[in-house]
């Protein structure tokens, strides 16, 4: 045995070394390819919910609900839900650089696998509705949501500017008239003697609506125009 042998064998012994199990290496592997997957899922359930929220905004088209370029981009373009995909998806990407199949690929390839990864699951949860459901479930159980991550609310909860939207709490067809509760939970008066009705608006009690017209005062509107909130109307964001 060379000296170079024995000092190793003498350093091992004196210091009591102790060869690593092999359960702690898998266990690092697999806790960094966890890791990988959930900031990948995170990031694609981002990207579904960006699909949804720019499909489900009128104002992405019709400019006349915007007043100028700097407005559009603050009140239809999902800012906060693009930061925190991005987020997830660096940090995703880090993850799968420190699994042992990284050097594989250049950096390059590695950037585009995650694209690529986050793209389409993202499509995929958008295509089979559960970016809409999921939209729903934090609007429901996370206050600050729908104020700050759907921009929809930034777009329908202008009644100065003349747009607002809410649940219809009570309606009289004789004096065309209802009761709305909007999306902050406040009511209003809302008269639509004159307004054109979308054909997919059911006005009925329980129904969530969105309207143009003019606020005349305080706790009164007067519509021009009644459009469904999201496909039937149906479905109001939880206040």
């Amino acid at each position: 045995m060379g000296k170079v042998s024995r000092d190793v064998l003498e350093k091992i012994k004196k210091e009591n070394i102790k060869p690593i199990p092999k359960w702690h290496f898998m266990l690092k592997k697999s806790f960094v390819w966890n890791l990988f997957i959930v900031n990948i899922l995170f990031g694609s359930v981002g990207f579904a919910i960006i699909i949804y929220l720019l499909v489900n905004n009128e104002a992405l088209l019709d400019v006349s609900l915007v007043g100028n370029l700097w407005q559009w981009i603050v009140l239809v373009i999902p800012i906060l839900w693009i930061i925190l995909t991005l987020f997830f998806f660096f940090v995703a990407y880090y993850n799968f650089t420190k699994t042992e199949d990284a050097y594989r690929f250049s950096v390059g390839r590695k950037l585009l696998i995650n694209i690529g990864i986050t793209i389409l699951l993202g499509l995929v949860l958008y295509t089979g509705g559960l970016s809409e459901k999921l939209n729903d479930l934090f609007a429901k159980n996370i206050p600050f949501y729908t104020h700050t991550l759907d921009t929809r609310f930034k777009i329908w909860m202008r009644p100065e500017a003349g747009f607002l939207a809410g649940e219809i709490l009570e309606l009289n067809e004789k004096e065309f008239s209802i009761r709305l509760l909007d999306l902050s939970g406040d009511e209003w008066s809302v008269v639509y003697r004159d307004a054109f009705v979308k054909g997919r608006v059911v006005l009925q009690k329980g129904e969530v609506i969105k309207l143009i017209g003019k606020s005349s005062s305080k706790g009164r509107f007067a519509a021009s125009e009644i459009r469904p909130w999201q496909g039937n109307g149906r479905g109001m964001q939880e206040r």
